[in-house]
C-alpha cells in the first residue's frame, strides 16, 4: 500500500519538478544568452564610437570642421545614428547651421580646435562603459529640440571669436577696449543674447601681460560654451540681471557708508 502511494506521488511530482527545474534552467540560460547578446551589441557600438573619435583625433590641432568629409564618408548612416548624440554630449562640437535642419547624412562640426587629449579622455570613458546609456538616442529629436540652445551658443562663440579674442586689456585703467563697431556685426537678437556674457567676460584673466587675449583662454571659453557652462549668461534675462547687479552695488555702497560713519563715530 505504501509503495503504491509512493509511486503515485512520484508519478505526480516528478513531472512537476522536472517542468519547474527545466523552466528555471531555461529562463536562466535564456537570460544569460540575452545578456551575452546585449553585451556583444554594446561592444560593437562602443567600437563604432571609438572609430568615430579616432577619425576626429587625426585632425588634432586643426579645427573640427576639417574632419567633416572624412567623418561623413567613413561612417555609415547607421553608425552615425548610434553614436552622434553621445559624441555631442561628451563634448564633440556637432553643429547645426542656423539656416539648415539637422541632417544625419551630412554632420557638421564647429570651428573648434581638436584636442587629442580630450578625445583620448572620451575614448577612455566609452571603453570603461560609463556612457552606454547615451547610445541609440534619436538624433533628429535631440538636435531639433536643442536647436535654440545650439543657435544661441553659436552666437556666444561668435562673440568670443570676433570680439573677445580681438580686444585689448589695459592693466592700469583696468578697462577693456573692444573692436570698433563690434555691435554692428551682430543682429539685434544676437546682441540681446550676448549682453550678459559681454559684461561677465570683462575680466583680466583672459589677457596676457601685453593686454592681448590669450589663445588658450579663448579656446577654453569656446569649449565651455559648447558644454553649456555659459548658458546662464546666454539665456539669462538681462533686465533681471541688471536689477540684481544694481541691488548688489547699492548694498555695497550702503555698507561702505555705514563703515565710514562708524569709523567717524569711533574717532
Amino acid at each position: 500500500m505504501e509503495s503504491m502511494i509512493f509511486n503515485i506521488i512520484a508519478y505526480i511530482l516528478i513531472p512537476i519538478l522536472t517542468a519547474v527545474i527545466g523552466g528555471w534552467v531555461g529562463a536562466y540560460l535564456g537570460s544569460k544568452y540575452q545578456e551575452k547578446k546585449e553585451e556583444k551589441k554594446m561592444a560593437e557600438v562602443r567600437d563604432i564610437a571609438v572609430k568615430a573619435l579616432t577619425i576626429l583625433r587625426k585632425y588634432a590641432k586643426q579645427v573640427y570642421s576639417n574632419a567633416e568629409d572624412d567623418f561623413n564618408t567613413s561612417l555609415t548612416i547607421t553608425d552615425k545614428r548610434c553614436v552622434i548624440v553621445l559624441l555631442h554630449k561628451l563634448g564633440v562640437p556637432v553643429y547645426v547651421p542656423a539656416n539648415e535642419r539637422f541632417d544625419i547624412h551630412r554632420i557638421h562640426f564647429a570651428n573648434r580646435i581638436v584636442d587629442s587629449d580630450e578625445i583620448d579622455g572620451i575614448i577612455l570613458q566609452i571603453q570603461q562603459k560609463h556612457c552606454d546609456n547615451l547610445f541609440f538616442l534619436d538624433a533628429e529629436t535631440y538636435f531639433t529640440s536643442n536647436l535654440q540652445f545650439t543657435a544661441i551658443r553659436e552666437v556666444g562663440k561668435k562673440y568670443v571669436k570676433e570680439v573677445l579674442s580681438k580686444s585689448i586689456y589695459n592693466k592700469e585703467t583696468k578697462q577693456v577696449t573692444y573692436p570698433d563697431g563690434w555691435v554692428a556685426s551682430f543682429g539685434l537678437g544676437e546682441y540681446f543674447a550676448v549682453r550678459i556674457l559681454h559684461e561677465q567676460a570683462c575680466t583680466d584673466i583672459l589677457y596676457d601681460q601685453r593686454g592681448n587675449a590669450k589663445p588658450e583662454k579663448i579656446e577654453q571659453m569656446l569649449r565651455e560654451i559648447d558644454m553649456g557652462i555659459w548658458d546662464n549668461c546666454l539665456f539669462g534675462n538681462y533686465e533681471m540681471y541688471r536689477n540684481a547687479k544694481a541691488q548688489i552695488e547699492m548694498s555695497t555702497v550702503f555698507q561702505t557708508m555705514a563703515k565710514a560713519q562708524q569709523k567717524t563715530g569711533d574717532e
